[in-house]
């Protein structure tokens, strides 16, 4: 059997937002040459999930980031809680610095950022490939859903974000009647 992987890496230096990653997973696909088969995406963070969406409506963008930072409150100790921020914060227990694996130097409240992505996103999708496309709706795109990019200031460093494009070809379609 064989598989093919491709990996896109960026850094994430806004907080929240979406990346559409259909136009790198169709390059992808069109270079297999798979005809029919599976894209497997996978993040392997935390804290940014991958989403099925309308993502070319930038209006109907805003409104999720607004409903995602208005619906999980941000930590009030986070560096992104400043004078004018304009959603709810809260308290929460969590520390990166608490996790045992942790080897970073990261010092920033990111709670929200993971309950942002348990609840708005998936950690992998996957997406049919037929007649060497991706079998999407209309109006659907694949996206990188960020909720904890970094900017770099102080000692939080610029996120380096991967995620994985898996392409597994099949054999053939047998359509069940």
């Amino acid at each position: 059997m064989r598989i093919f992987l491709k990996e896109l890496q960026f850094p994430s230096t806004e907080h929240t937002y979406f990346l559409d990653i259909t136009g790198d997973i169709n390059s992808a696909v069109k270079k297999t040459q798979v005809k029919d088969g599976f894209v497997f995406v996978n993040t392997k963070h935390t804290t940014l999930g991958i989403v099925v969406n309308e993502i070319a409506e930038p209006n109907l963008l805003q409104d999720i980031l607004h409903h995602t930072l208005n619906v999980i409150p941000e930590d009030r100790r986070s560096t992104r809680v400043s004078k004018g921020y304009k959603h709810p914060t809260t308290d929460y227990r969590h520390r990166c610095q608490d996790n045992p694996y942790c080897n970073e130097i990261d010092e920033d409240y990111n709670a929200a950022a993971h309950i942002r992505a348990l609840a708005f996103s998936y950690p992998s999708v996957v997406v049919p490939i037929r007649n060497r496309k991706l079998e999407l709706g209309k109006y659907q795109q694949i996206a990188a859903f960020e909720f904890d990019g970094r900017d770099g200031k102080g000692k939080n460093p610029i996120r380096q974000r991967q995620i994985q494009i898996w392409i597994m070809p099949a054999e053939k379609i047998i359509p069940l009647d």
